[in-house]
């Protein structure tokens, strides 16, 4: 992956995604990639398309420190790369045009090529048992895999 080909994507995004695997550094590596992978607080970076599939992988793996957190960004890039209704004023106002928004359609289609990983996580009765996660998440995510 060529981090630095990404607009606003610093190069240093591998050591974030390293520093994930290491106990005494996954907080504040998760915290890092918070940031890196979030324009704003209802907005994915054009960093998120290239990030799911390392999110997806490490969510799988239960030896991953804070697994549970990063599912959640995984959820979280998954409602937020949704498409926007054009004839929905709400959703509009709130998501923007799609023209607008290319990480969407980019987030949709990593998520699409990793499918097999999604169906694997949707599946981990071990993940999903702490979490108590709601059909509207489940739906999401199998969505933006085209589930």
């Amino acid at each position: 992956m060529e981090w630095s080909s990404i607009p606003g994507c610093p190069v240093d995004v591998p050591v974030v995604l390293r520093g994930l695997l290491d106990p005494d550094a996954a907080e504040m590596a998760e915290q890092a990639l918070d940031w890196l992978v979030m324009s704003g607080p209802m907005s994915i970076s054009a960093t998120m398309p290239a990030v799911v599939p390392y999110l997806l992988r490490l969510s799988a793996d239960p030896s991953v420190p804070r697994r549970n957190e990063l599912f959640g960004l995984v959820l979280v890039a998954a409602a937020l790369s949704a498409p926007t209704d054009p004839d929905n004023a709400w959703d509009l106002a709130v998501g923007g045009p799609e023209k607008d928004h290319p990480e969407r359609a980019l987030c949709r289609a990593a998520f699409v090529a990793d499918a097999a990983w999604v169906r694997r996580l949707l599946a981990d009765d071990e993940l999903l048992a702490g979490l108590q996660l709601g059909e509207d998440e489940r739906a999401s995510l199998a969505q933006a895999a085209g589930l």
